[in-house]
């Protein structure tokens, strides 16, 4: 089998949590290290994401979520990382787009908020993507890119006055996964599940930023065992739940994504609907203002359609496994956009 080309920094969320996923899978590739807009064969690729992956026919692809699922259509018999269960495989694929697309937010915040990160990680991609940089070189480039990064704060929802939001949900998900990740492995079973492989992606980046790896050392050390084991899990076997008793760091996971990222989600659609250029909502008691992310229509539409294949009976245990989060009553009566 050809091997497939993965390119991506380090300290990307998603360039490590489709390598950790590519490691699982048992799927030959090799690893470039290196920011692909300053990759001469990637930098003229639109959109211009990371990482880019590199199929053995010679294509580039992006989008860690389409390529997952690109591999998993691939490679039909080979470690899936979806749960055979339709109402569970919902639940994953819910928990891996909050992941993505929210706990980024927390990435981002911490990482060009303060002083220490902005010096810290932004250096390290930038050290990372020109390895061949004189130390002056390296300086200019991390100053343009520092600049570049903190001016779309905005455009992230990342602002000064959502700094409580952000902090306290980072919090709130190392306290959820702390315990369980003591005493079991992941959240659907014995095996990794795309929604581990989202939380790793962001958590392990997380974990290398100074001011929040400082708090996960602080009051979650086993999560971050937990992490370096999921970078690679190459060795391991196991099976999925086969029964409706979602434990309770997945019912936390879900409420968060009830009370948070859904609304969210919808505010972001309305707005967009409506035409308008930003919006303001309330999340978990906190005013939240962002302009509207044309991208998060296209997550919140493929929710929605992913919700409304599954059979009456699966939708039926959804709602019991959902009970008290705040998610099936958002979920049931959405249309797309």
């Amino acid at each position: 089998m050809e091997k497939y080309r993965l390119i991506g920094v380090e300290l990307s969320p998603y360039t490590v949590k489709l390598r950790a996923i590519l490691r699982y899978r048992h799927i030959p590739h090799v690893w470039l290290c290196r920011f692909p807009q300053f990759f001469e064969e990637t930098r003229t690729l639109n959109p211009g994401l990371m990482p880019v992956l590199q199929y053995p026919d010679g294509a580039y692809r992006v989008d860690s979520t389409f390529i997952a699922q690109d591999l998993e259509d691939i490679f039909s018999n080979a470690r899936s990382i979806f749960p055979t269960d339709p109402a569970l495989a919902f639940l994953a694929h819910l928990i891996e787009d909050m992941a993505d697309e929210w706990l980024c937010k927390m990435v981002f915040h911490y990482r060009f908020s303060y002083d220490i990160d902005r010096l810290y990680g932004p250096r390290w991609v930038m050290d990372d993507t020109l390895v061949a940089s004189s130390a002056d070189e390296l300086d200019r480039h991390y100053s343009i890119f520092l600049e570049r990064q903190t001016n779309r704060m905005q455009l992230f929802g990342c602002l000064p006055e959502h700094t409580d939001l952000l902090e306290t949900g980072y919090r709130d998900v190392l306290e959820s996964l702390e315990d369980f990740v003591s005493n079991e492995k992941f959240l659907f079973g014995t095996r990794p599940s795309i929604a581990d492989f989202s939380l790793y992606g962001q958590l392990v980046t997380l974990m290398h930023d100074l001011s929040p790896g400082a708090v996960m050392r602080r009051i979650a050390p086993r999560t971050i065992s937990w992490l370096m084991r999921l970078a690679d899990t190459s060795g391991v076997d196991g099976t999925w739940l086969d029964h409706d008793q979602p434990s309770e760091t997945l019912k936390k996971l879900l409420t968060m994504a009830g009370r948070i990222y859904l609304p969210y989600l919808k505010a972001n659609a309305n707005a967009f609907t409506n035409n308008e250029n930003s919006f303001t909502t309330h999340l978990d008691g906190h005013r939240y203002t962002q302009p509207v992310f044309k991208y998060h229509v296209k997550c919140l539409n493929t929710l929605i359609r992913k919700f409304n294949t599954l059979k009456a009976s699966d939708k039926k245990r959804l709602d019991l496994l959902l009970e008290g989060t705040n998610c099936f009553s958002q979920l049931v009566g959405m249309q797309a956009n």
